[in-house]
Formats: structure tokens, C-alpha cells, sequence
């Protein structure tokens, strides 16, 4: 984990002042492990809204904080979650498959890091954030992670998945205690039309609030600027479109 930051890129996805950001490094601990997630949020205007972010899989690192900041805003606290503990940081692919592969196959202990992560969250002491006033998102593999909170019957308000993986090897959305968002790249190789098919006899059987989002141009990695591959690669157009879904999605379960 690296020690320091470039707050100014941070500052600027966030469309805030650089002196305004705060970057806090959370330290916490499940079962003997450590993690060290990252709160950011506005000093100068303190949110009162909390939305948990998960990254892709490379996990935490600054071009995460980029994307997190960049797609949710400052209109919330953000908390870029560490699921893989703090002395997991991927620095290639293969590394990078190697650490979420064990958490896809153990969806119960994914589950329990994300609830882990939330209850951190929920316990920061420099933001006021009432109870009923948080939601989740996640990024490519956050994404992922993001709908297994929600799966888990964890109390946030609403989860959004941005070109995250919808399948679950125990489909059923009869604990989801709030809105449901996923934003999906329809060239996205990795979730093929019967997984989304799948995906909305799911969230139908369980009568909750659930939207998808279909973008014709995008593939998966639509918000990741590195991404440039076929079928795996960023759309600007789309990420800002995502953003603003995003956004008022938030804003309508906030408000």
C-alpha cells in the first residue's frame, strides 16, 4: 500500500478543491487479517451519505480512487473498500485473477469481508452519516462483490454494479433490503446473455427494486482508462453516462 497519494488527481475527479479532499487510510481486521481501505469525502461541504466502492480486481491503488471519485462524487463520502487484505496488491493480471478467483468461488466469505468493510465504514467517526444512508458499488469484480452485499440481506439503501459479473452460485434475491442498479456493457464477453437473463429472473422472482442498464457501444472495463482489449475496454461516453445513472440513483434513494 502505498504511503501517499496523488490528492490532486483524486481532487479533480471529484471536482473539488485539492486542499478541500480528505484521504483517510482505515486500517481494520477480520478473522486475523489485515486490510487497509481508503475513505475519501469533501471537508469543506461533509456529506452525510455514504456509498462503499469497490474496485476491480486490482484492488485498491490510485487509478481506483480515480474511477471511485470520477464516477460517484463528492456528494457522498466514499469508502474504496480492501477486500483482499493490505498486503494483497496486484501488480499484473495474473496476479490480480489470483486474488479474486478464491473469493468467487467462497461467495460466503466475500459476503463476509464486504460486511466487514461496511461496518468499518458505518463506524468512521469524521463524517456524520445516518443510519438508512449508505449504498454500495463496485467496479468489473466490485461489481460482483457490490450484488453479494446486497445478496447477504446487508442494510444499504442501493447497490450498483458497473460491468460486474451477475451470476451467483445461489440465485435469490429475497434478502436484498434495497434498490438494485446494474450498469452493463453489452459487448462485455464475461457476462453472456443468458448470465443477464438469469440475472433478471432473479431479481423478477424477488419483487425488489431493480433497474439494468444496457449500453449498446460498451464492453467490460467500461470505466478503466487502461483498458484496451477486445471486449474488455473503456468507453468514455459510457463511464460518463454510468456516472450520471449512478448519481441519481443515489440521489432519488437519499433524497
Amino acid at each position: 500500500m502505498p504511503q501517499s497519494w496523488n490528492a490532486a488527481a483524486i481532487a479533480e475527479k471529484f471536482g473539488i478543491a485539492v486542499a478541500d479532499l480528505a484521504i483517510e487510510v482505515i486500517p481494520h481486521s477480520t478473522d486475523g487479517v489485515e486490510y487497509e481501505s481508503i475513505l475519501l469525502f469533501n471537508k469543506a461541504a461533509p456529506p452525510a451519505t455514504g456509498v462503499l466502492a469497490v474496485p476491480n480486481y486490482f484492488g485498491v491503488r490510485q487509478q481506483a480512487l480515480e474511477i471511485a471519485a470520477a464516477t460517484i462524487g463528492a456528494a457522498h463520502a466514499v469508502f474504496v473498500a480492501d477486500v483482499y487484505g493490505k498486503n494483497v496488491r496486484p501488480a499484473n493480471p495474473d496476479e490480480a485473477l489470483a486474488a479474486i478467483i478464491p473469493l468467487k468461488k467462497d461467495r460466503a466469505e466475500l459476503r463476509k469481508r464486504m460486511n466487514a468493510a461496511l461496518d468499518v465504514f458505518r463506524n468512521q467517526q469524521k463524517i456524520k452519516i445516518a443510519a438508512g444512508k449508505f449504498g454500495a458499488c463496485g467496479f468489473c469484480f466490485g461489481g460482483t462483490a457490490a450484488l453479494e452485499l446486497a445478496r447477504s440481506g446487508a442494510d444499504v439503501r442501493g447497490t450498483v454494479s458497473l460491468h460486474g459479473a451477475l451470476e451467483t452460485p445461489a440465485p435469490d434475491a429475497s434478502k436484498i433490503k434495497g434498490a438494485v442498479l446494474v450498469l452493463h456493457g453489452v459487448q462485455d464477453p464475461s457476462v453472456p446473455r443468458e448470465q443477464v437473463n438469469g440475472f433478471i429472473d432473479e431479481m423478477s422472482a424477488a419483487k425488489i427494486d431493480w433497474q439494468l442498464v444496457n449500453y449498446g457501444q460498451a464492453g467490460h472495463s467500461f470505466t478503466d482508462p487502461d483498458a484496451n482489449n477486445p471486449g474488455f475496454f473503456y468507453h468514455r461516453q459510457t463511464a460518463e453516462r454510468a456516472s450520471v445513472a449512478l448519481k441519481n440513483f443515489f440521489g432519488e434513494l437519499f433524497a
